[in-house]
């Protein structure tokens, strides 16, 4: 693949990715096929319980938790990957790990369930002065970016819009041209098995958000990086070679080969490559799942690879899911 400029970002650091978990995921895909359909619902933007009014999440927590939050102010903003950090601050309360429960139980009760699960890293009960006559001396210094917490559900929506609307309209496969690549090196520590992408050294990108947040490993959710329905996996295999730098020419080649085919059948695109400790990676943006599948099969097929070769998936609902290169492909190592 051709790559226009890089520039680098923050010195390497030492990380130590925890492992996630989903207890409710699938079984892998046991003949180098998934449905696309079951994929899709396990990451669904409107699965799981919808959101309920306002006064029916107050009702219900104050039922269920014992805390009223009728008084409360809210105050949300975004971090890492677009995900958002939400605080209440609840007069008269006495900052217990019970208002925190109770807090993170509202939150997601007035946004749903995968509003909650996709875009919300952590919901913090802050307590606040009751009120009364000395509002003045009362008065915390940041008050003024707190807002009524009835105000929390649209406020989150009109986020969600705003990080959409910054989104390109079409797939990524479809843009075209060149793009913006970063470099950047991370720390790795030695480990008996890796998490995810966590044995990476070196990783390219033209979406540098979107891999940080994956590498950290916070939340992730598709929905957050595209408005086009992509959904963001990476194709990971054992390097063979000993020489870093055969390794790394062959990894070029199956960058490149991937993304012509992958845009030529207007199905994805690569966006971004990963050296590891144990292990290389391309990763992709499939618009098309199926037929991205097939073309990544036949491409890597065709390349060489061994039979340790797996399309894995950055979705955290889709921790424990994979496709492999073959019918007969082992497991991979557990995440």
């Amino acid at each position: 693949m051709s790559h226009s400029r890089r520039e680098p970002l923050r010195p390497g650091r030492t990380r130590a990715v925890p492992e996630r978990a989903d207890a409710t995921a699938p079984a892998p895909a046991a003949n180098g096929k998934l449905d696309e359909r079951s994929l899709r619902a396990r990451i669904d933007p409107l699965r799981g319980a919808p959101a309920l009014d306002f006064p029916t999440a107050l009702a219900l927590v104050r039922e269920r938790h014992g805390v009223d939050f009728t008084s409360a102010r809210a105050r949300a903003g975004f971090g890492r990957g677009h995900l958002i950090d939400v605080v209440l601050a609840l007069p008269g309360g006495r900052n217990t790990p019970e208002e925190g429960v109770a807090a993170e139980a509202f939150v997601e009760l007035v946004l749903g369930e995968a509003r909650r699960a996709d875009w919300v890293d952590s919901v913090t009960s802050l307590a606040a002065p009751r009120g009364g006559l000395l509002k003045v001396v009362q008065a915390t210094a940041d008050d003024g970016r707190f807002f009524p917490l009835v105000e929390l559900a649209p406020s989150v929506e009109a986020a969600l819009q705003g990080i959409h609307a910054g989104l390109p309209s079409e797939p990524l496969w479809a843009l075209g041209g060149e793009q913006r690549w970063y470099l950047f090196e991370l720390d790795v520590e030695p480990a008996h098995r890796y998490a995810a992408q966590s044995d990476v050294a070196l990783v390219s990108t033209f979406l540098p958000e979107l891999l940080k947040c994956f590498l950290s490993g916070a939340s992730f959710a598709s929905t957050r990086f595209s408005r086009a329905g992509e959904l963001f996996a990476y194709l990971k295999y054992e390097s063979g070679e000993r020489d870093a730098r055969e390794a790394l020419a062959r990894r070029c080649l199956l960058e490149d080969a991937l993304d012509a085919a992958l845009v030529s059948e207007k199905a994805g695109r690569v966006i971004g490559s990963g050296t590891g400790v144990v292990y290389s990676y391309v990763n992709l943006a499939l618009a098309n799942i199926e037929r991205a599948v097939e073309v990544t099969q036949v491409v890597a097929r065709r390349s060489g690879l061994s039979p340790h070769t797996w399309l894995q998936f950055f979705d955290s609902p889709l921790t424990d899911s994979w496709i492999g290169l073959t019918s007969d492909t082992p497991a991979p190592p557990p995440s």
